[in-house]
């Protein structure tokens, strides 16, 4: 028995340097493909525009992410249920804060950068993002007029800082330290969204993963009016949410289970969208509707590198030849890796894993979480699909923000895998910590691409 437990050291010992050389050789490939296609120039201070400043600030940000994951373990006394992994999204806020204050730009935005600010600035709400573009002008001239002057280039990263702050901490107070909600949360682009992001997205962004989560739980939520309500206000608040309206309405109708009470559900989403946009866009709805197809830059007009490969003139989807080309793919890679990170990265690994183990059994599913069949299964369908056939208009890199909602569910999808793994090899509480930190801390070259340094032209 002796000569066993003497034995049992040294494999245990071997185990853990062959997974420590096995996250080295993966970090070190990581930061190879960044420094292929990262901007050293880009950051805003002299200090960094090297190669070492960027293995450096890669290496400070894969710290951070490491002891940020350490903390969702770690619970606060004066508010249940919360954990100290608040500091880091705060944290993020104040930096933004300070960016904005001082008029710098340290972290990087993409997408229609300042189309937002304008729009506020002019008092002119925009037919895609209706609903949160009123709020937002409504708002801001109460501020204005009865708080403090501030221009809206400046009132637009610190609003969306503030909607990414509380979003963070309301999703992992309700949802806690589970991978699915960990992998989303430490992504690159919700860390971007983070920090004073010069965009729409972000307002929406945790609205999106916030019903993403419930439409993959079991949570037992009565189909509410206020529910339907919601579902109905999606597309006014962002006309890409018309897809997610459906899917709420389908978790809706597994509790309403009489046709008269879908029905009804559906009339009540109905009449809420109708409201939201006569009082939006008081010109009416026929105007609106004439306006919002000019808005979506549907078909390929006006994309000099994407014209010809559109489905139609009134799509924004690919057609099937351009969509399997090797180009499209490229762009895929690009996206899936600097958007969603680790997380879309290991996505392979963990489906093959959980093939091996034989977790795709129903008896293997995570505590509060549907098999990966029906409504989830068809939710990631659509999310992979719109990746695969959207058209980023203005390029992978300057539109890298416009599948932030299929990166987000890539995400939770890899976070469900990991935990039927350690599910399965019932693994502890601080070895999942561990584990799961260090799988984030992967995210550290990749962030630091996306956000401080940005991508060569």
């Amino acid at each position: 028995m002796a000569n066993v437990k003497s034995m049992a050291v040294p494999l245990r010992l071997n185990s853990k340097i062959g997974i420590a050389a096995a996250v080295l050789f993966v970090y070190v490939s990581i930061c190879a493909v960044c420094l292929s296609v990262v901007d050293l120039n880009g950051a805003s201070f002299t200090s960094l525009r090297s190669g070492s400043g960027y293995i450096s600030i890669s290496l400070l940000i894969s710290v951070v992410l490491y002891g940020y994951v350490q903390l969702f373990w770690k619970r606060t006394k004066w508010v249940e249920g919360l954990s100290f992994s608040l500091v880091i999204p705060c944290g993020l806020f104040v930096f933004a804060f300070i960016q904005t204050y001082k008029g710098g730009w340290w972290f990087k935005s993409y997408g229609d950068g300042g189309a937002l600010s304008t729009a506020i600035n002019e008092s002119k709400p925009f037919t895609r993002w209706l609903l949160g573009t009123t709020a937002m002008i409504d708002f801001y001239g109460l501020l204005n007029h009865f708080v403090i002057s501030i221009s809206s280039q400046k009132f637009v990263p610190i609003a969306s800082a503030t909607i990414m702050c509380a979003s963070t901490v309301a999703i992992a107070r309700h949802y806690g330290s589970k991978a699915f909600v960990v992998f989303p949360l430490t992504s690159p682009i919700w860390l971007a969204f983070s920090l004073g992001y010069d965009e729409y997205y972000p307002f929406v962004a945790g609205l999106f993963l916030l019903l993403a989560l419930w439409i993959f739980s079991d949570e037992d939520i009565e189909a509410s009016n206020f529910l339907f309500v919601v579902a109905g206000l999606l597309p006014a608040l962002y006309v890409g949410f018309v897809p997610l309206t459906l899917f709420v309405w389908m978790k809706l109708f597994s509790k309403a289970t009489s046709f008269r009470s879908r029905l009804f559900g559906m009339s009540v989403s109905v009449l809420a969208y109708f409201i939201a946009i006569e009082i939006g866009w008081p010109v009416g709805h026929s105007n609106y509707l004439a306006l919002l197809t000019d808005d979506m830059n549907l078909g390929d007009f006006g994309s000099h590198n994407y014209q010809g490969t559109s489905m139609s003139d009134k799509s924004p989807f690919y057609s099937l030849s351009s969509a399997f080309s090797s180009f499209h793919i490229r762009d895929l890679v690009f996206v899936g890796v600097f958007a969603g990170g680790i997380a879309t990265i290991a996505l392979i690994f963990l489906v093959g894993m959980n093939l091996r183990l034989g977790s795709v059994k129903a008896k293997y599913t995570p505590n509060g979480l549907k098999r990966m069949v029906s409504l989830p299964f068809v939710f990631v369908a659509w999310n992979l699909l719109y990746m695969f056939f959207m058209i980023p208009k203005l390029g992978p890199k300057a539109d890298i923000d416009l599948f932030f909602s299929s990166n987000l569910v890539i995400a939770i999808w890899a976070g469900i895998l990991l935990e039927r793994i350690f599910e399965l090899r019932k693994t502890g509480e601080r070895a999942k910590a561990i584990m799961l930190g260090v799988v984030v801390s992967l995210n550290g070259p990749i962030a630091a691409t996306l956000i401080i340094y940005g991508f060569k032209s």
